[in-house]
C-alpha cells in the first residue's frame, strides 16, 4: 500500500480553516467548484457534487471527526474503477496560522486515483490558502471551474449521482 501526504501552513485560525474547507452551500473554489454534500458524522455519505447535484464526482465514507482538528473518510472518484482509499485531514492550530496535512492512504499501487491526487492535492490546498487568506478566487480558477461545470454532460454514466451512490465506499483494509 501507498501512503502520500501533504500539507500547508495558512495565516488564519483553525476555526475559520475548518469552516472553509468543510463548508456546505457554497462551491469550494479549490475542489473544483464542487459542492460538499453530506453530514459529517461517522458512518455518514459525503459528496462532492455539481451545482444541480446531478453529477458526483467524488465520494466517501466518514469514520472519525474531531471538530476543528481531524476529519477521516474513504474517497473515491465515481468515475475510476479503483477500489477507495483513506482521506485525513489533520489541523494543527500554530498560533495565528494553521497547518493543514492531509494524508491519502490505501493506494493499491500507482492506480488512476493515484496519479490524479499526487498531482492534484498540492494545487487544492495552495487554492485552500489563497482563498482563506485573500478571501479571492483567482480568475483562472473560477473560469476552470465554471468549464468544468458546463461540460458535466460530457462525463461517464458513472458520475451521475443516482449512479455513483451505487459505489462501494468502504477502503480496503490496512495488512
Amino acid at each position: 500500500m501507498i501512503d502520500k501526504t501533504f500539507q500547508i501552513d495558512i495565516h488564519a485560525p483553525i476555526d475559520r480553516v475548518w469552516a472553509e474547507l468543510f463548508k456546505k452551500g457554497i462551491p469550494h473554489h479549490a475542489m473544483f467548484g464542487t459542492y460538499l454534500n453530506g453530514n459529517l458524522s461517522p458512518g455518514e455519505t459525503i459528496t462532492y457534487r455539481s451545482r444541480s447535484g446531478s453529477h458526483t464526482f467524488v465520494l466517501g465514507k466518514v469514520l472519525e471527526v474531531e471538530v476543528p482538528r481531524r476529519l477521516v473518510h474513504t474517497f473515491r472518484f465515481s468515475m475510476q474503477k479503483d477500489e477507495p482509499t483513506l482521506v485525513e485531514w489533520n489541523l494543527e492550530s500554530r498560533g495565528a496560522s494553521t497547518r493543514v496535512i492531509v494524508n491519502h492512504s490505501r493506494f493499491e499501487g500507482q492506480t488512476k486515483t493515484y496519479k490524479s491526487v499526487e498531482t492534484s492535492w498540492p494545487k487544492i490546498l495552495g487554492l485552500y490558502k489563497i482563498l482563506i487568506e485573500t478571501s479571492k478566487v483567482p480568475a483562472g480558477t473560477k473560469f476552470g471551474n465554471a468549464m468544468m461545470m458546463a461540460m458535466t454532460f460530457m462525463l461517464p454514466k458513472t458520475t451521475r449521482t443516482q449512479n455513483a451512490l451505487k459505489l462501494n465506499l468502504d477502503a480496503p483494509r490496512q495488512e
